[in-house]
C-alpha cells in the first residue's frame, strides 16, 4: 500500500486502508474501487491523501505505532473534552486517563518500530488528530528517555490537552487559510494561558502536566511564547512536546499549504538543535523517527529510483528500498536493496 495525494489518484484505484471520519465511522472500506463521485466527496470532506494499492508495494503493510481503535478512542476523547471545555470548562479525567493509558500500552508493545505516523485526516479534524499525534510522539520520546510508566502518563495527560486553550480562540482565526495579522497572532498566543488556567484547576491533572499547555511554544533561546523562557526554565515535558508539536504540524497537510516531507522537517529541527530545541531530547527523537517513511518514492545516488518498503531500526536515514526504475526507464524486474548494507549509495532526492 502507498499513501497517495488525493488530487493525483485515478478513477479505478483500489483503497488499501479503510477510511474513517474522526468519530470512527467508516466512510469507505479497504478494497473499495474509487469512482469519480467517491474522490470528489473525499475532497469535499477535506481529505488530502489516502492509501491505495498501485501494484508496486501492495504486499507491504505500514507499521503503525498505535492501533486504529486506540487512535479513534483518543480522537473521540479529545473532541468531547474540547467541546465540554468550550461550554463550561469542565474536564472529565477518567476517559482522558484511559485514552493516554491505551496509547502508552500500544507504544510499549511496539517499542522497537520506527515512528511512522501515517494517519489520514481531513482539514476539519486537524486539531484533534494533531493532539493525538503529538501525544504519540511525545510518549515515544519519553520512552526513549527511559521514563517510568507513571511519568509517561503525566506527560501524556498534559500533551493530549496541550491545545485545549484553543477552544477560547475564535474559529475564524484558528482556521484562517492565510497569514495571520499581528493582532490575530497575539490572540492565538493566548491559548497557552487559557489552556494552563483550565488544566491547573482540574482535579486529577498535575501542575507539571498543566504546564505543557503553557510552555509548549517556548524555545530554548527565549524566542518562544508566552513568557520568553530560556533553557532549563522550560520544563522537560514542554521541551519534549515542543519538538513533537513542530514535527506533526509541519508534516501535516493544512488548508493553506501542503505537508513538508519528513526528511526536510528533521533537517529543520536539527538546525535548531541546542538553539530552539533541546539537543538531547531531539537526538532521541531523530533516532526513532522514520526519516523516509514506508511508501516514499526516492532516487539513489546511482540514478536508480524506487519506493521505501522497510525501516532499519537505529539507522533512520538508510532504509530498505524496492527499486523499479533507472535513468532510462523501468527495470526488467524490481530489485530490493538495503542501504544499511550498501554504504556507497545514498538517497539523493525524494519524488513527490
Amino acid at each position: 500500500m502507498r499513501k497517495i495525494d488525493l488530487a493525483t489518484i485515478k478513477v479505478g484505484s483500489k483503497i488499501s486502508k479503510t477510511i474513517y471520519n474522526s468519530k470512527g465511522h467508516v466512510l469507505l472500506k479497504a478494497g473499495t474501487v474509487l469512482t469519480d463521485r467517491y474522490i470528489k466527496r473525499l475532497q469535499e470532506l477535506g481529505f488530502t491523501s489516502i492509501f491505495i494499492d498501485d501494484g508496486l508495494i501492495d504486499d507491504i503493510n505500514i507499521e503503525e505505532a498505535i492501533s486504529e481503535n486506540t487512535r479513534i478512542n483518543a480522537l473521540n476523547c479529545i473532541r468531547d473534552i474540547m467541546q465540554e471545555v468550550k461550554r463550561n470548562k469542565i474536564i472529565h479525567v477518567a476517559p482522558l486517563k484511559k485514552a493516554v493509558n491505551n496509547i502508552i500500552d500500544d507504544l510499549l508493545t511496539n517499542k522497537d518500530i520506527m515512528l511512522n505516523l501515517s494517519d489520514i485526516r481531513s482539514y476539519d479534524d486537524y486539531t484533534f488528530n494533531h493532539s493525538v499525534n503529538v501525544t504519540v510522539i511525545s510518549t515515544f520520546i519519553g520512552m526513549s528517555l527511559h521514563y517510568r510508566k507513571d511519568r509517561l502518563k503525566d506527560l501524556g495527560m498534559g500533551v493530549l490537552l496541550h491545545d485545549v486553550g484553543k477552544t477560547q480562540i475564535p474559529l475564524e482565526i484558528i482556521n484562517k487559510p492565510g497569514r495571520l495579522t499581528e493582532e490575530e497572532y497575539e490572540i492565538v498566543k493566548k491559548h497557552t494561558w487559557y489552556g494552563f488556567d483550565t488544566l491547573r484547576k482540574c482535579p486529577g491533572i498535575k501542575l507539571t502536566s498543566a504546564h505543557v499547555a503553557l510552555q509548549h511554544h517556548e524555545r530554548l533561546d527565549g524566542t518562544g511564547y508566552p513568557r520568553n523562557l530560556k533553557g532549563k526554565r522550560i520544563i522537560e515535558f514542554a521541551r519534549i512536546s515542543a519538538i513533537a508539536d513542530v514535527y506533526d504540524a509541519m508534516t501535516s497537510d493544512r488548508c493553506y499549504r501542503k505537508s513538508i516531507p519528513v526528511h526536510e522537517v528533521c533537517h529543520y529541527l536539527a538546525e535548531g538543535s541546542g538553539v530552539q530545541f533541546d539537543q538531547h531530547i531531539l537526538d532521541r527523537f531523530i533516532e526513532k523517527v522514520a526519516i523516509y517513511p514506508q511508501g516514499t518514492r526516492i532516487t539513489l545516488s546511482d540514478g536508480r529510483s524506487g519506493i521505501v518498503i522497510k525501516q532499519n531500526t537505529g539507522i533512520p536515514a538508510r532504509p530498505v528500498i524496492r527499486l523499479f526504475w533507472n535513468e532510462k526507464g523501468p527495470l526488467p524486474k524490481p530489485v530490493q536493496i538495503n542501504l544499511a548494507d550498501n554504504l556507497e549509495l545514498n538517497i539523493e532526492d525524494v519524488i513527490e
